[in-house]
């Protein structure tokens, strides 16, 4: 079912307590399709009230149960999340032991659902908007290769027409009439302001010191799998009705903490235009030592080895 979309019905049993009728199906995308032909342990996705409108476990009526694709400690994730979510919306997640059918298929990572839910964990309701920059149908390619890093769904400015916007982010939620004219007055501000106006006036358009824990937390964990990487897809963004601000949000942390990322400089893809948020915020000399400041304290706090470890 996974081509389809579709949940199956099944029983899930957790701590001796069983839950009918919760719907499952596989989930993800690379982890799903480049998943090497031997092994059977892909990701799902779990909807607790899938036939029971009422029914949630803990709370939760989403559990993603992800296959830690690429990453044989099966670590990453659950403490990237852990470690960045002090200053940055970032999603809860822990270890289950899934059985299926009576057979053991070992330990999953367990991350919370960017939803509704989440929202109001980290904002004061639900009632803004909320998006994910995706990759369009059908593009692929890498930084600079006419697919990631292209200036389409980093916050780029591409003109008044929301039209265009809505082929390179997915509205997944909104109390708001007219969303889409908040990102486009998000994108315009934030690419079009005049440098020496930035420090004074960006942050009525979006919370500037989340974004810039947002973008000093990829870079420190090296997350090749976002904002700061691929400056198109992967990421959240919320904008909040009680400030009417925007705000980046963290999402997918498997492919942080990677080797071929331990170079990278607290300034990856400042001096590429395409990255508007690193490009346009970090050339402001006060900003920029704002999100020094907030490096800092993430290698102090969160990745000396007796906190790290």
């Amino acid at each position: 079912n996974y081509s389809t979309d579709a949940f199956l019905a099944g029983t899930m049993t957790v701590d001796g307590v069983t839950y009918n009728g919760v719907g499952v199906q596989f989930k993800g995308q690379t982890s799903y399709s480049m998943l090497p032909a031997t092994s059977q342990k892909k990701s799902f996705g779990i909807d607790v009230n899938y036939t029971h409108d009422s029914l949630d476990l803990m709370g939760y009526s989403t559990l993603n149960f992800n296959n830690a694709f690429e990453d044989a400690s099966f670590l990453r994730e659950v403490v990237y999340l852990e470690l960045i979510r002090d200053h940055v919306p970032a999603a809860q997640a822990n270890f289950v032991h899934l059985n299926i059918n009576g057979a053991s298929w070992g330990s999953y990572p367990n991350v919370q659902q960017v939803n509704g839910d989440m929202v109001k964990e980290w904002w004061f309701s639900n009632d803004g908007i909320l998006w994910r920059a995706d990759r369009p149908s059908g593009t692929g390619g890498g930084p600079g290769g006419g697919g990631w890093g292209d200036g389409t769904a980093a916050f780029n400015y591409l003109g008044a027409d929301t039209t265009t916007y809505k082929t390179y982010y997915t509205l997944k939620r909104s109390e708001q009439t007219n969303p889409w004219d908040k990102l486009v007055l998000t994108c315009q501000n934030l690419n079009q302001l005049p440098a020496a106006h930035l420090a004074d006036s960006i942050d009525k358009y979006i919370d500037l010191d989340r974004t810039l824990w947002f973008l000093a937390s990829e870079i420190a964990f090296s997350d090749d799998d976002s904002y700061v990487y691929k400056g198109k897809m992967d990421y959240y963004h919320y904008w909040d009705a009680e400030t009417g601000r925007m705000t980046p949000q963290e999402f997918d942390g498997n492919s942080v903490m990677k080797t071929n990322a331990v170079n990278w400089s607290p300034f990856y893809h400042a001096d590429n235009v395409n990255y508007p948020l690193l490009n346009r915020l970090l050339a402001v000399p006060s900003i920029r030592q704002r999100y020094l400041a907030h490096m800092r304290t993430l290698i102090e706090e969160k990745m000396q080895s007796n906190t790290f470890n």
